[in-house]
């Protein structure tokens, strides 16, 4: 497995961009003309808002439904965001479906470029083929025979220069493809917008740079692109602030991934502002090497040449798998401490995620804020928590995917190299949700040296991993946790600390499961904490429990820190 260089996305979607647009300044930024090409003010507010009434859709598939000319009046009207789950005939559709949109662009406002324009799509239920004026602008997640599940993230596309059509008529359509469940665009925004309006949005404010910020930032970010390809480390360690720390990346380990060979840096669309703590901020296309572009927000310090970092606590972290033969992400949340301090370590916690869903999810609920409160508030130990990307495959090694040995082999103890950790078993705890429960269990226990505290939270403990052939599933049917638990010693069950949960009313009787979990470890004489309650099989069920299963991992790690 080779050294990492991430693709970061904590903020932003990913993105291509055409060509850097330059902003002119307003009079009242005083200063001499200085050298700015490499930046903007982002000073240009424009938004179209394409949310709302005004939309066309319907099921089925076509590729001529794409083209401009095509006559969409027989289809049904409708609004966007939009949720199938809510509308009778789609609640239980899982297929593909279009929706169109013609609208009219106001005359090109001053200072707007058409590859400074973002095509906004908010998230859409699972996968989305993107089109403007006929031309594909852009796609997410994968379609049938190779579905992959992009719920939960967010749609941001660069249409390329002449595509917009200012003053006249457009339109927009969008193949969109839902595999199990709800479906549809769920959440904005939905519009054509400025970088600057996207930052509202998003509630990141500030004002424009002068002339002589901007000056200074293109100095550093120029200084950095030649450093990067002329492999000169000692001028590009120059740029970084003592205590720089972006996206979980410290000096040290970006010098290291420059001397393992990175040669290529750009940045394109740079737009500068100054936010509210007096920083300079980059709202930029970034490419390393051969990855692909990714916008990212970089911040500058407004006094000397250097970049500081985003100093954030809850991020992507990518790396090359050979397990998985292509590159893959896992989010980290780094406790509040973390930052504050280079020499303490700390317990970890890995989070799986259920059926369909990914790493990115967990930004959609706001965990680092859920995580964040639980430390403070309830007293728990404070803890890195690690969220691979378990997509659908069930957490073992199959022909869909060698999951088990992802994370085990190579996620863990990267995580152990990279980040300050405590790098042994008993400060190392598993928890997951509905799949990611059932993977918790299988996880832990066939790997014991690896993880101590094992938490489920719905967990699927009465399936088997349902993924790979027929042939595959047969042989992996021993994983079922109450099978796999019912094979185990009380002594190899008592190895680890459980807490599991499951509501009376879940979907899929996985409420039942853990109260049979429950009955086999007690008749084991094994400890366990559980919980049945009423609920569903949804985030109001299992999320206020939290504080429940960090408080299991929090009495192993306390205990074994006095060891």
């Amino acid at each position: 497995m080779s050294s990492t260089r991430r693709r970061r996305r904590a903020l932003f979607s990913t993105v291509i961009v055409l060509a850097t647009a330059v902003g002119v300044p307003s009079a009242a930024q005083a200063g001499p003309p200085q050298d700015t090409s490499c930046a903007t003010t982002g000073s240009v507010d424009f938004g179209v808002d394409l949310a709302g009434s005004g939309w066309k859709f319907t099921t089925g598939d076509d590729p001529g439904w794409s083209e401009p000319s095509f006559v969409d009046s027989g289809w049904r009207d409708w609004s966007v965001p939009d949720n199938w789950g809510t509308v009778t005939d789609l609640a239980a559709y899982d297929g593909f479906a279009w929706y169109r949109k013609t609208f009219t662009l106001p005359a090109r406002p001053a200072g707007v470029t058409d590859s400074a324009v973002v095509a906004a799509l908010g998230k859409i239920d699972d996968a989305d083929q993107t089109f403007l004026n006929g031309t594909e602008i852009g796609r997410t997640g994968g379609f049938p025979p190779t579905f992959d599940s992009t719920w939960e993230v967010p749609r941001e596309y660069y249409p390329a220069d002449g595509l917009l059509r200012w003053g006249a008529t457009n339109v927009i359509a969008v193949r969109a493809y839902d595999g199990t469940g709800g479906g549809g665009f769920h959440q904005g925004p939905v519009g054509l917008f400025s970088k600057a309006r996207l930052r509202t949005l998003a509630g990141i404010t500030g004002k424009a740079a002068t002339r002589t910020q901007l000056a200074q930032v293109c100095a550093v970010l120029s200084k950095q692109h030649r450093a990067v390809a002329a492999g000169d480390i000692r001028a590009y360690a120059s740029t970084l602030a003592d205590g720089f720390f972006h996206q979980g990346d410290t000096a040290a380990r970006r010098i290291a991934e420059l001397r393992a060979g990175r040669t290529t840096l750009t940045d394109t669309q740079a737009e500068v502002f100054v936010d509210g703590r007096g920083r300079l901020v980059v709202d930029t296309i970034r490419t390393w090497g051969n990855l692909a572009p990714a916008r990212e927000l970089l911040y500058f310090d407004a006094r000397r040449p250097v970049e500081l970092g985003d100093q954030s606590r809850f991020f992507r972290d990518e790396y090359e798998s050979a397990a998985m033969t292509r590159r893959v992400q896992f989010n980290v949340y780094l406790p509040q401490s973390y930052t504050r301090t280079r020499a303490k370590r700390f317990p970890v916690v890995y989070m799986l995620n259920g059926f369909n869903g990914s790493n990115i999810e967990w930004e959609s609920r706001d965990i680092d804020t859920v995580l964040d409160k639980l430390t403070t508030e309830k007293n728990l130990e404070e803890a890195i928590v690690v969220f691979p990307d378990g997509d659908s495959g069930w957490y073992v090694d199959t022909s869909a995917g060698n999951f088990r040995s992802m994370i085990v082999d190579e996620i863990v103890p990267m995580v152990d190299r990279v980040y300050r950790t405590i790098p042994d078993r008993d400060h190392r705890g598993i928890s997951g949700v509905s799949m990611g429960g059932q993977g918790a269990f299988t996880l832990g226990l066939r790997n014991p040296t690896v993880f101590s505290s094992i938490a489920s939270h719905m967990g699927a403990l009465s399936f088997g991993p349902l993924v790979g052939t027929p042939a595959e599933q047969a042989a992996n049917a021993g994983l079922r946790p109450l099978t796999l638990v019912a094979s185990m010693s009380a002594a190899d069950l008592s190895r680890h600390r459980f807490y599991f949960d499951g509501g009376d009313s879940d979907d899929y009787r996985f409420g039942v499961a853990a109260q049979q979990m429950s009955t086999l470890l007690a008749a084991k004489g094994v400890k366990h904490d559980y919980q049945l309650g009423p609920g569903r099989h949804d985030d109001a069920y299992w999320m206020p429990k939290l504080e429940r299963s960090f408080a299991l991992h929090t009495e192993q790690f306390r205990p074994a820190r006095r060891q």
